[in-house]
């Protein structure tokens, strides 16, 4: 496998650098004069830079997953994105009452909101620190072909390292390029989005054009192919992603400076882009974790295990997004009309090209058989009509119970042969005509409860649709940091905004992003982990489930063509939300900052938000600082409080007032 191929890399590299001593690789990144380019010349030719070029593509949720992050993403971004569906906090079926709760503070103290913050200050800046220290050292009639590529490439990490943390806190601790910052004694300076992204922008650009004039020899390509990990010393790949960085940069900033967002699209007209399904700027974490730790303890999938309870699908992908549509029916019992879902549109949709072939691959059934999710607006059971209610009826209305007085057990088969039972109560038992709404109320509560799952993700229980857990298990996903999808999303966003047309309108940059989408998710599939495998799916999945392979690869072109013929007939905000909705359906639980940051960017031009933020929690406009700042940086604290306020839009919202949600 492709991975086991890096990991393989970085364990030849750490032997390269040490000589065989794991404890000397750890001084060589804690320290750069224990390690000299002379020493490193003469252990192999790999300079100094050249490992801390390497270690930086490895640093923990950075450009790979990391179990810490992803779990407070799903557990508290879900509750602001809608990107999983938490039931619980969308209905009445649990217990829990339609209030507003506060989102800040459930994110935890040390969670996510300092997350991005510490490690921006410590893993993600260091090893690029260091190696600037070190390409300084040495004269500039000295530096070689490799040390300055692998400086130049160091900066534009740095700049994707700024760009992540200020789209969270705005403003944060900068250091210049070309200075080693503390490692100097440069005392670092705090400066936001305003400052930060024009300088990130230009970099960049210069960083481009450098690798696209750099010709290396032989022996020099031989030498970066075994230090790049994540592109395997393919510049263009490089090339490519750094223009596809710089866009999304150039599209954050497009509210406050659009000429800035023109200009960027203008320069980067005839340069190569992300437009492959595999274009993926990301690691897998089995390319540096150890494989027996890898789903047990360390991996993001380990989030996904512990998470289980936001698993639930969104209705606003697979029927608002996809055009997975239940089939409506009314029956009528006792004289009352009782609507309800009896499966959905997708066993022809899926062939015929009028449902999106992601269904199949993101998704996985219900017991009923069918991909109906759930929604992300506070569902009552005072509205026995709703969403989830047609759901749940659909799974009790057509038994005997219903028209049988001497009946009072009703019983649910599992597909497995498992077998549930809800006994009515004396009422219901004693007037048929109560039937209907105590058993509603008793499979809403069993669903809602996660009774149905038992709080686990991959049975084969599930009475709404949830998230495939195969595509999810497959641990030699690299992490999609960035991706085509999104590059072809954000021409799609330019065209329809009047900042530029690139490569094709927007038309047809919304359907190669579907199509490409589709392709991405379709292969995640194509693994061979199992139960039994290192790592392994956790061992309470079940077997069909772990299994859980769409039939087929689905058309998708046909189904983008039709995606592509109702984008036609949009609005320009409905294209636009359009866009939004497919970066994040397609992202989902794999990058949530870039969503959150799109959402927010969005709500001016949009007036509204897109995202589908629970209504029982407070919208979040940004991520407030580590409260050790205050101590241990007073004079910077004194610039950065006034901003401390996660209610508070960042600069590139071009907003200064906070989005509020229907309980705020």
């Amino acid at each position: 496998m492709k991975n086991i191929f890096l990991k393989s890399i970085l364990t030849i590299l750490a032997f390269t650098f040490i000589v065989g001593c794991q404890d000397k690789l750890e001084e060589l990144y804690q320290d750069p004069d224990g390690f000299s380019k002379e020493q490193a010349d003469k252990t192999g030719g790999v300079s100094v830079i050249a490992g801390f070029f390497t270690s930086q593509l490895t640093r923990g949720f950075f450009l790979r997953g990391e179990y810490g992050a992803a779990y407070h993403q799903m557990r508290s971004g879900s509750r602001i994105t809608g990107t999983g569906i938490q039931l619980y906090y969308c209905t009445d079926g649990y217990g829990l009452s339609y209030t507003l709760r506060d989102v800040e503070h459930d994110w935890g103290t040390n969670g996510f909101n300092n997350t991005v913050f510490n490690k921006l200050n410590n893993e993600w800046l260091t090893a690029v620190l260091w190696g600037q220290r070190e390409y300084n050292l040495i004269p500039e009639a000295d530096r070689t072909n490799l040390d300055n590529l692998y400086m130049n490439l160091l900066h534009a990490l740095k700049a994707y390292a700024y760009q992540r943390a200020t789209d969270l806190y705005d403003k944060v601790p900068y250091i210049e390029t070309g200075t080693a910052g503390g490692l100097d004694g440069i005392k670092t300076k705090y400066y936001g989005q305003e400052e930060v992204y024009p300088v990130i922008i230009e970099e960049l650009k210069n960083i481009e054009q450098f690798i696209a004039d750099l010709e290396l020899s032989d022996d020099e390509q031989a030498s970066f192919n075994n230090q790049d990990v994540i592109f395997g010393g393919d510049l263009l790949q490089w090339r490519k992603y750094l223009n596809s960085l710089r866009l999304r940069c150039a599209m954050n900033v497009s509210e406050q400076t659009p000429a800035v967002t023109q200009t960027v699209i203008s320069e980067l007209n005839g340069k190569p882009l992300f437009d492959q399904y595999d274009d993926v700027a990301g690691l897998a974490d089995i390319a540096i974790v150890e494989p027996s730790r890898l789903q047990r303890e360390l991996g993001i999938t380990r989030a996904f295990r512990e998470r289980a309870d936001e698993c639930r699908a969104p209705k606003r992908f697979l029927d608002d997004l996809m055009n997975c549509k239940p089939v409506e029916k009314i029956a009528i019992i006792n004289g009352e009309s009782l609507p309800y879902f009896d499966g959905d549109n997708s066993e022809t949709g899926l062939e015929d090209g009028t449902v999106d072939p992601r269904v199949a691959y993101i998704f996985s059934k219900s017991i009923k058989g069918d991909y109906l999710g759930t929604t992300h607006t506070w569902d009552k059971i005072d509205d026995p009509d709703s969403y989830f209610s047609k759901i749940m009826r659909g799974y009790y209305i057509n038994d005997p119970i219903m028209t049988d007085p001497a009946i009072t057990v009703f019983k649910y088969t599992y597909n497995n042969g498992d077998e549930i039972e809800i006994k009515l109560n004396d009422a219901a038992a004693n007037d048929i005509t109560l039937r209907d709404a105590f058993l509603l109320k008793a499979m809403r509560e069993r669903c809602a409860q996660y009774s149905d799952i038992n709080w686990t993700i991959g049975t084969d229980h599930n009475m709404v649709a949830e998230y495939n857990i195969r595509p999810q298990y497959n641990f030699d996903l690299r992490y999609p940091t960035l991706h085509a999808v999104e590059t072809e999303l954000s021409l799609a966003e330019a065209a329809v905004r009047g900042f530029g047309t690139l490569n094709g309108s927007a038309r047809e940059h919304y359907k190669n992003a579907i199509e490409l989408s589709c392709k991405y998710w379709y292969n995640l599939h194509d693994h061979t982990y199992s139960k039994q495998s290192i790592p392994s799916f956790p061992s309470n999945c079940a077997e069909s489930r772990v299994n859980d392979r769409p039939k087929k690869e689905y058309d998708a072109a046909t189904y983008a063509e039709n995606a592509a013929l109702a984008f036609d007939a949009m609005t320009d905000q409905e294209k636009v939300k359009a866009i939004f909705m497919q970066l994040q359906a397609h992202y989902n639980f794999f990058n949530f900052e870039t969503v959150y940051t799109s959402a927010r960017r969005l709500i001016k031009y949009l007036d509204d938000n897109p995202a589908g933020p629970y209504e029982v929690f407070q919208w979040k406009e940004r991520m407030t600082y580590p409260g050790g700042i205050q101590a241990s940086d007073p004079e910077n604290w004194a610039i950065i409080s006034p901003d401390n306020d996660p209610d508070k839009p960042v600069w590139l919202t071009g907003r200064t007032t906070k989005w509020k949600n229907i309980l705020e």
